[in-house]
């Protein structure tokens, strides 16, 4: 293992898609460790799993064992969860979490409690119980459901501390409510019991953390009962540093290792990445100004500060000379002036103009290495912490009346952020967030000892801090960002609504639901708007979970459901039983529908997009408009793969790859009423990507088993090689004018190719620059044109996408 200096190990605690616990582990920079010998980057190979096996596995590489060496501190591979704290008091008597959920709303309840985690069992457990923790967590309780039957995923190998908890709802705190005696009970983790909160709720009187000691997880902390949840993020993202912007609910952080700047949701849904840097970048920092819609980052690796709007744009390097491994940066928007702290040779905390002009070094003695910083935009003043020197400390924002607030010889402290009359700050050898006065007394942690590495902490109270913010109240309540879906029993123009909000899916509750109602579900789907049959009673199969909207009252010619009474004040809040969970049927008959894609005129939506998802085995169709979708009915399958779409006869394409017995080839109609096989099963094949020519009444796939390009007559028969010698195929674009074929190969060197559909003319078209270039589409009004995607993975808001097609 070798290591840039002044580089070292470090752990962090990842979770796979079966919620199953794994270390990686790294270099202090969050950069990929170094295979001693050839200098190459390690990482993991987008491999496909066998369908018996988890679908997500990780190789042991030199990094993963970096810690049981000698060049790693060896206390890194210790779960520190078990030491809590000592000699500091902690502030509540008992704390709830929430995990295995797939958004920052639902999940399996643990209780802090006699310094350990553990579960509730689920005897007795009910909506008033729920309602109690949602409240613990800083959601709203109307509306919270209890879930039974360790619904999410279950706290295996921790304690079980309650069973027959039996709250009214009332009480401020689980430890309020009547229970049994603590770890006394006759349940197993399998009856954990869990909660659904509201999604649509206040985002106020919240604590932001990062660690990336837990590979770079985002935590919701309730300020005042310290109880938290950690927020869902796409598992490709690993944050370093984060910052919020109340004014619109966003996240915005940096991904050192993908040299990214990337925004999401409050709740994590709808990533975007706002600014791809090169590989030279070492991301430190990033600050949003929320009054002058602006966003600053520090770059440790080129040594500048840069800023840009908040969607990306305006992109401008601010100052790029005489930094040396800039850090911690922090803004006064109503002086446009920005505060950074370096803590290269010669360490120092400067000033200047958001245009780089009147720069000013405010301190450059007695620091080591300022590692956070935070203003007082009340008092005027900049606090500072140093983890070199083990101190907080304090000054003018002129660089005056510097003074120490705490001095700790044992820390290692990072970062910190102002709130009323105290200071939140982290440090590394504490494992809980710490608080302490401006006076530098009562230092007391903040929540239970449950952190590795907090990188950043953002405390948010509606109407502190920034003068000028004046939403009124945080965004939490985003008509563009709901949606429709069919669920339950049914063909792809069937089934039971559910509605979704900020990272949540709900039913809906079937009282006055009426064909009025199902018109505007059904025109959001992309069907008929006219002629949709509403039905009641959990026609098409009932839910769990929550139940989102009660005595919804559409007039039918809405566009949106959101448009039908749809408010922050009423989700959730019903009096139903999933035993009356609305559905609809929509019409598929003709109507006149003028296509966005083609210009042309049909009997149905031709704006849509179909795709795979390789983790619930469904095949989805999504409107183009409104990003809802719907399910085509198909039998389950663990490996669902590629799709493509005929659009002359109106059949959908796709792949089931099973190496053992043998991978299938289907066709289906688009509700999915009439499944048939393709030719016959193929043994030894993977068929990663497929296209389609209706002209010639042919597809043409990859087939990654026998490493070819393989065509096959839509009427069925023998498949046919046309091109042999492909490492790795994947995807697949067709040129139907010129009959030629293009793919992607992923395997020992990357390219990509081009051959005549009988596979002469071979070419390479690109071999430079590329690592897993996964996805492929071809420009056929601009007939020199083809884009690629080379990524680890294609996502689409909570999809693992495999294959995916647009019409």
């Amino acid at each position: 293992m070798v290591f840039v200096n002044p580089q070292s190990c470090y752990v962090e605690q990842m979770m796979d898609s079966n919620a199953i616990t794994y270390y990686n582990m790294g270099c202090e920079k969050r950069l990929i460790c170094d295979v001693l010998g050839n200098g190459e980057l390690v990482g993991k190979r987008n491999v496909r799993s066998e369908p018996d096996k988890h679908p997500v596995t990780r190789d042991v590489t030199l990094c993963n064992k970096c810690c049981l060496t000698d060049n790693c501190n060896s206390e890194l591979c210790v779960d520190r969860e078990t030491s809590p704290t000592v000699g500091i008091p902690a502030s509540a008597d008992i704390y709830v979490r929430l995990i295995g959920g797939t958004n920052a709303f639902e999940g399996t309840v643990e209780v802090f409690y006699n310094n350990q985690w553990g579960t509730i069992c689920d005897d007795k457990w009910s909506g008033n119980d729920a309602k109690v923790v949602c409240k613990m967590l800083g959601y709203k309780g109307d509306g919270a459901g209890g879930l039974t039957g360790g619904a999410f995923r279950p706290g295996l190998g921790s304690r079980i501390w309650l069973e027959n908890v039996n709250c009214t709802g009332d009480e401020a705190s689980l430890i309020d409510c009547p229970h049994g005696q603590w770890g006394i009970h006759d349940c197993d983790h399998g009856e954990d019991a869990g909660v659904m909160c509201p999604a649509v709720t206040p985002e106020d009187d919240v604590i932001f953390l990062l660690d990336t000691g837990l590979g770079g997880m985002i935590f919701r902390m309730d300020l005042r009962s310290q109880s938290f949840t950690p927020i869902p993020i796409n598992r490709l993202y690993s944050p370093s540093s984060f910052d919020y912007d109340p004014s619109m609910g966003r996240i915005y952080f940096v991904d050192p290792r993908l040299f990214q700047i990337v925004t999401v949701n409050f709740d994590g849904t709808d990533a975007k990445n706002i600014h791809q840097l090169t590989s030279s970048a070492i991301l430190e920092k990033v600050e949003v100004d929320p009054l002058n819609r602006l966003l600053f980052y520090t770059d440790a690796g080129n040594d500048v500060i840069a800023m840009m709007n908040l969607d990306g744009s305006g992109y401008k390097e601010v100052i790029t000379s005489g930094l040396d491994q800039p850090r911690e940066i922090v803004l006064d928007p109503t002086t446009k002036t920005m505060y950074w702290s370096d803590w290269g040779a010669n360490p120092k905390i400067e000033s200047a103009s958001y245009d780089g002009s009147n720069r000013k070094t405010l301190t450059d003695t007695g620091i080591q290495w300022p590692n956070g910083l935070a203003i007082d935009y009340d008092a005027k003043k900049l606090y500072f912490v140093d983890g070199g020197t083990g101190t907080i400390e304090t000054m003018t924002l002129q660089g005056g009346s510097r003074r120490e607030i705490l001095k700790d010889v044992g820390s290692h402290f990072f970062a910190i952020d102002v709130f009323d009359d105290y200071l939140y700050y982290t440090d590394w050898n504490h494992n809980t967030l710490m608080r302490v006065n401006k006076d530098g007394t009562g230092k007391t942690t903040v929540g239970p000892p449950s952190f590795r590495e907090l990188a950043d902490v953002k405390v948010h109270k509606y109407g502190y801090d920034l003068p000028g913010v004046t939403t009124p109240s945080p965004v939490h309540f985003d008509p563009s960002h709901i949606f429709v879906r069919l669920a339950g029993k049914g063909y792809a123009n069937e089934g039971r609504v559910e509605v979704y909000a900020n990272g949540q899916w709900g039913s809906v509750c079937d009282d006055h639901w009426d064909d009025n109602d199902a018109n505007v579900v059904c025109g959001m789907l992309g069907f008929d708007r006219y002629n949709a049959i509403a039905t009641n009673e959990s026609a098409q199969g009932g839910a769990g979970g929550l139940i989102s909207l009660d005595e919804v009252h559409c007039q039918g010619t809405e566009s949106h459901i959101a448009e039908c009474g749809l408010t922050p004040d009423n989700w959730a809040i019903h009096d139903c039983g999933h035993d009356e969970d609305a559905g609809v049927v929509c019409s598929t008959g003709t109507y006149v529908h003028v296509s966005k894609t083609t210009g042309t005129t049909s009997g149905a939506n031709e704006d849509f997009l179909l795709f795979s998802d390789a983790y619930t085995g469904l095949l989805v169709r999504m409107d183009l408009n409104s990003y809802s979708f719907t399910a085509i009915s198909q039998p389950y399958t663990a490996n669902l793969v590629a799709v493509s779409f005929d659009s002359t006869d109106q059949n959908i394409y796709f792949s089931e790859v099973y190496p053992n017995p043998a991978s299938v080839i289907k066709k289906s109609d688009v509700l999915g009423k009439n499944i048939q096989l393709l030719g016959s099963p193929m043994n030894g094949s993977i068929v990663d990507g497929m296209a389609i020519d209706h002209v010639q009444n042919l597809m043409i796939y990859s087939d990654a088993g026998k490493k070819a390009i393989v065509s096959i007559s839509l009427g069925g028969g023998a498949p046919k090689t046309i091109v042999t010698g492909v490492d790795q195929p994947r995807a697949i674009a067709l040129d139907t004018n010129n009959r030629m074929v293009y793919w992607t190969d992923w395997g020992t060197s990357p390219k990509i190719e081009r051959a005549m559909y009988d596979g002469s003319q071979r070419t390479v078209l690109a071999s430079q620059r590329l690592k897993f270039p996964n996805g492929l589409a071809l420009d056929n009004k601009e007939s020199t044109q083809w884009h690629h995607l080379d990524t680890l993975k294609m996502s689409l808001k909570d999809f693992n996408m495999e294959g995916f097609i647009r019409f």
